[in-house]
């Protein structure tokens, strides 16, 4: 006689991907330039692993998620200093940090701080990146001060336009929200990090966990490049 009791459904496991490796330059920066990242930990496996294990979301999105390994950087490995008074510790220093990266975003410091290991960074990682380099607010300048938006389409917080303009004459600064040049993503303010976030999620991760961070965030997606 056949048992009448089921065997439980088998929990879904996370895929088999390699890590996403995300880098993440914070030095110096106001917290809100690089918060926009929660939008890209929220489909992350380790994030969603607590949230299938609570009944925040369906067993299936596991499947959906990536592993992500973050890489946050400064001079030192000392608590590197944001604002508002603000001490977060990096992970990795400009040096050692790795250059097989998938994604770098940069924050944006005041425009004295251009250490000489971050320029040496991102002229040897920006070109290896292999989803994305982006940056908020006034970070397109420092990406341009390392010549790497050269021949590029870009944009900085709109009170830095002119100054761009003035001095990376080699930019194409253009103002709006957020300007995609190949895999290169620049927002205005820090703000409109959110947004250029938001726009870019679906092109990496599938449309429910798009919607899912989205959700659980309360960001209502993007509100598009032109202001």
């Amino acid at each position: 006689m056949s048992s009448t009791n089921e065997a439980p459904a088998p929990t879904p496991t996370p895929n088999n991907q390699e890590p996403l490796r995300i880098a993440v330059l914070m030095e110096h920066c106001q917290l809100l330039d690089f918060a926009c990242i929660d939008l890209i930990g929220n489909c992350s496996t380790s994030f969603l692993s607590v949230c299938v294990s609570n009944g925040w979301a369906p067993p299936h999105f596991l499947t959906l998620s990536r592993p992500i390994e973050w890489h946050y950087l400064a001079t030192t490995l000392d608590p590197s200093f944001c604002t508002p008074d603000l001490h977060v510790k990096p992970t990795h220093t400009y040096d050692d940090c790795p250059r097989d990266l998938d994604i770098i975003l940069l924050g944006g410091p005041p425009f004295d701080h251009r250490p000489e290991a971050a320029d040496r960074f991102l002229k040897e990682a920006v070109p290896k990146a292999k989803i994305a380099v982006m940056s908020t607010c006034v970070g397109g300048l420092w990406l341009a001060s390392s010549g790497v938006l050269d021949g590029k389409k870009a944009t900085t917080n709109r009170g830095a336009l002119p100054m761009a303009r003035e001095i990376f004459k080699g930019v194409e600064w253009i103002d709006r929200r957020w300007v995609v040049d190949g895999k290169f993503w620049t927002a205005g303010g820090a703000a409109a990090g959110l947004d250029m976030l938001a726009a870019f999620l679906p092109t990496i991760f599938d449309p429910q966990l798009v919607q899912n961070s989205r959700d659980s965030l309360d960001v209502v997606g993007s509100r598009g490049q032109n202001y």
